[in-house]
């Protein structure tokens, strides 16, 4: 009897050692991960990283019409030549396809975009509102405005381009704004409470912080509007708009003309050697294209002006918006326009860099009295 037990117990034993009897069969797993380069602007390659598991064959389908049978594991790339959303599926083939646990299929959603449009934002004086146009070539640009703006005279505008974030300054209710790209989110970063903070007009993005000009100096802040701080002191003086020289590190301003002393001016970005470039400007608007050494400003008694970077060869190309000042320009380098309020004749007016060419871009029939003016890139 005892032998009997202790062979059934070896048996038992050897049972319990079979492997095959232990291991379950390996599944099949359908899987990919995607990357898309041209930051997935039509025409985008699109590279499918195939992480499938015990597969025998692979049918892609890329969601365009296009398929691929494959028996390779590699890696697969296609190109999507138009824009849209496409539903890509693999589906594999498996040694064992009755196993409960496979997973033979597995899809994903890309997006495939068109260029970027930009947009032209600018304020209304008038009704206080902000609106924008895309600059996409139609000879007679659609304007749209933000739901929710309540400004007074916003007279200076700058897009931080990386958030999707525009600022506008107003400097009759001495108040600093933040919306979206969109025109949502309305928010009041600084006002008559914050100390430090007054009269603000010009206002430009450099460096992930904002800078703006407000009597005796050029201030800044983080972009959510903390530490406020003096960036350049200039005493008795009162700087107006800004543009920023980023390949020589170079700011310039304009400057009040009453009571104080005018002039379109430059400083180093470091606060030395600040310098008055071009006297008895009553300045407002200015702008530069560092790559081609130019500056462009508006003279309130005359009109838009181009020199070139240190003050010489002055250009008056534009007197038809003289007496009614210009608060806003915007360069759009990749069409060689910049573009510019007309507060004379109510409209927006544009003109190659070089000066030439001055053209109205939104006429008087579109019924607006635009003064800050900003560009959009990316959005």
């Amino acid at each position: 009897m005892k032998y009997r037990i202790l062979l059934i117990l070896i048996i038992l034993f050897a049972l319990s050692c079979d492997d095959s009897n232990n291991t379950p069969t390996p599944s099949t797993q359908a899987l990919f991960m995607v990357e898309i380069n041209n930051n997935a602007i039509a025409p985008a390659q699109v590279t499918f990283i195939n992480e499938s598991v015990n597969a025998l064959s692979y049918l892609w389908k890329f969601g365009n019409g296009d398929s691929l049978q494959t028996t390779s594991e590699e890696n697969i790339t296609h190109i999507y030549n138009e824009a849209g959303i496409y539903n890509v599926s693999l589906r594999v083939e498996s040694p064992n396809p009755d196993l409960y646990y496979n997973s033979l299929t597995f899809q994903k959603t890309i997006t495939i975009n068109n260029l970027p449009v930009k947009r032209l934002y600018f304020s209304d004086r008038v009704e206080g509102k902000i609106k924008y146009v895309a600059l996409d070539h139609n000879p007679t640009p659609i304007i749209e405005e933000f739901e929710s703006a309540t400004l007074n005279k916003p007279y200076g505008m700058a897009m931080d381009t990386s958030n999707g974030k525009l600022y506008v300054t107003d400097y009759a209710e001495q108040v600093l704004n933040r919306f979206n790209w969109d025109g949502s989110g309305q928010e009041i970063l600084m006002n008559t409470s914050t100390e430090n903070f007054s009269s603000p007009i010009g206002i430009i993005i450099i460096d992930h912080k904002i800078y703006w000009g407000q009597p005796n100096g050029i201030f800044r802040a983080d972009l959510d509007g903390s530490n406020l701080q003096e960036f350049i002191s200039i005493p008795g003086e009162f700087p107006q708009d800004l543009a920023y020289d980023y390949i020589h590190n170079v700011l310039y301003f304009t400057n009040d003309l009453d009571p104080e002393s005018g002039g379109i001016w430059k400083v180093n970005f470091d606060g030395t050697e600040l310098t008055e470039i071009i006297p008895d400007v009553w300045g407002a608007a200015i702008e530069i294209d560092p790559e081609n050494n130019r500056l462009y400003y508006y003279s309130g008694n005359e009109g838009m002006y181009l020199c070139s970077l240190n003050g010489d060869n002055k250009v008056l190309f534009d007197a038809s918006n003289a007496s009614k000042w210009t608060w806003g320009m915007a360069i759009d380098k990749e069409t060689g326009k910049i573009y510019y309020p007309n507060r004379v004749e109510l409209t927006i007016m544009r003109a190659n860099l070089d000066g030439s060419n001055v053209e109205t871009f939104i006429p008087a029939s579109a019924e607006i009295n635009p003064n800050a003016i900003a560009i959009d890139t990316y959005r």
